[in-house]
């Protein structure tokens, strides 16, 4: 199912993460401050995004303010992975997203995190529950396979669904083409409790500079294939990802290997 140049990949960071990371190893590349791990550390103040089952309730009853359990941090790091399958990413961008997604799932199942994995188009869908064992990653990816494209792309909604799974501190990969991402920029905004990474399907297709009566027949990576305008949303979109992801936003051209494309993802992230 994964490409075997990735699969030689997975197998080189595997191994130089456990090498690096053996005597300190808290999610390896990524740690977190705050965790909720099995020994309890402390009674601190409620914070926004806290999880309400902590609450210490004997403490707040006697303070008149909210107070939660916090605990020491546990091992694994929270990995949160979206994954476009808007009409747009049909094709060869849908196969390039399905294995740098099915790669980055891996990589953190056999280096200890766990994962959640979000599909969204026009409707979410969810692997419905954190996956830790590298089975149930690929029973995942079987399906995933299975599922159809949808017709747009709806930022939204896949944030909103997965802000409610997981509210506090977590790693986030966004696949996509980012179509139409700067309109969703102007309204909303992914919680900056999450570190996000982009990763930008490109179209090679899509910076050619056609002479302005092609453009009207211009085969851009669009939601909607139809007769358009010179104007379209993907010099927009390019920017409203620079600005969303900085220096974590790297750019896939999927006619090219992957493996290599890939790396400079790596070189971004840092452990604690």
């Amino acid at each position: 199912m994964l490409d075997p140049e990735l699969k030689r990949l997975l197998q080189v960071l595997q191994w130089e993460s456990k090498k690096k990371f053996n005597s300190n190893r808290r999610g390896l590349i990524f740690t977190n401050d705050k965790g909720r791990g099995l020994d309890f550390k402390e009674v601190r103040n409620y914070q926004y995004g806290d999880d309400i089952r902590y609450i210490d309730w004997n403490v707040t009853s006697r303070t008149g303010e909210l107070h939660t359990k916090e605990f020491f941090e546990e091992k694994d790091a929270t990995i949160l992975i979206f994954i476009d399958l808007s009409q747009s990413m049909e094709g060869i961008k849908g196969k390039t997203a399905f294995q740098i997604a099915l790669f980055l799932s891996l990589f953190h199942i056999k280096i200890g995190n766990r994962i959640f994995l979000i599909s969204f188009s026009n409707h979410t869908i969810s692997s419905n529950k954190w996956l830790k064992t590298e089975t149930e990653v690929l029973t995942y990816f079987e399906n995933l396979n299975k599922q159809k494209h949808g017709n747009q792309t709806n930022y939204t909604v896949a944030n909103q669904y997965a802000f409610k799974i997981h509210p506090k501190y977590a790693v986030t990969y966004w696949i996509s083409d980012f179509n139409h991402l700067a309109e969703w920029t102007k309204t909303f905004t992914i919680p900056k409790v999450w570190d996000q990474y982009g990763i930008w399907i490109s179209d090679p297709i899509d910076e050619l500079n056609f002479p302005f009566w092609l453009k009207w027949f211009q085969p851009i990576s669009q939601e909607s294939v139809k007769l358009k305008s010179s104007n379209t949303t993907y010099d927009l979109d390019k920017t409203a990802a620079k600005n969303l992801f900085g220096n974590k936003l790297i750019k896939i051209n999927p006619s090219l290997k992957l493996n290599n494309q890939i790396l400079p993802l790596f070189k971004t992230q840092k452990h604690g």
